[in-house]
């Protein structure tokens, strides 16, 4: 009987495809187990890289948040501050048509009653001071006609 060699898995010569299937598998949970030992080998680095780089990530996206909540409150604030001027000259309008209103309708109350306007008190006061400059001039005039009166001494 001649002597089989043997083959890489300890079978007989000329290898069927039964064991190169067995082989196959074999080298395949030989290679899971290596990446296996691998994995849990490498695993605390790896982990630790990963939480760099999440924390890296992390910082960059709060950063932007933050700049784009500044961002978004400073445009905020300018429209805020805008309408605010806006109502305010309109407050302003409305309070000088309010008092124009009320100053028509006190002057058409006094005219209604019979009280003369500004206008015709200072014609008043105008003709006034004329009419006391002309007395005035008038007394000046009698009294510097007239001869003074001497008053006797009759005691």
């Amino acid at each position: 009987m001649a002597a089989r060699k043997k083959g890489k898995l300890g079978g007989g010569a000329a290898p069927g495809k039964d064991q190169d299937l067995l082989y196959s598998a074999q080298q395949i949970w030989q290679a899971g187990l290596g990446a296996l030992a691998r994995a849990q080998a490498g695993a605390p680095k790896a982990f630790e890289d990963l939480m760099r780089e999440g924390a890296k990530l992390r910082g960059g996206a709060l950063d932007a948040a933050q700049q784009a909540v500044m961002q978004a409150f400073k445009g905020a604030q300018r429209t805020v501050g805008r309408r605010i001027d806006n109502v305010q000259a309109q407050a302003g309008e409305t309070w000088d048509n309010l008092e124009k209103i009320f100053q028509s309708r006190v002057q058409r109350a006094l005219q209604q009653l019979g009280v003369p306007s500004a206008e015709q008190f200072a014609a008043l006061e105008r003709r006034v001071d004329s009419l006391g400059a002309g007395v005035s001039r008038t007394d000046g005039v009698k009294r510097s006609s007239r001869p003074a009166r001497r008053r006797s001494k009759s005691s």
